[in-house]
């Protein structure tokens, strides 16, 4: 059997996510942390990277998808 975490905010709304909104109100340019991850938008990309990766994604709910799996 597979068990998979679920996140509160599928269920009631991911804007009230305040990781959620953080990736969302990135602008193109923009870093922030959010635990040990540096977060990035670039013109093409969601860019997720720490010591041990680095991830692009091309699109807010990929990236955010995997953030929320990581933290």
């Amino acid at each position: 059997m597979v068990y998979v975490q679920t996140n509160l905010y599928q269920f009631i709304s991911l804007s009230d996510d305040p990781v959620f909104r953080k990736i969302n109100n990135l602008k193109i340019g923009d870093e922030i942390q959010i635990d040990s991850f540096k977060v990035r938008k670039t013109e093409r990309f969601y860019e997720v990277e720490n010591e041990d990766l680095h991830e692009l994604f091309n699109s807010l709910d990929k990236c955010y998808s995997f953030i929320s799996s990581m933290i």
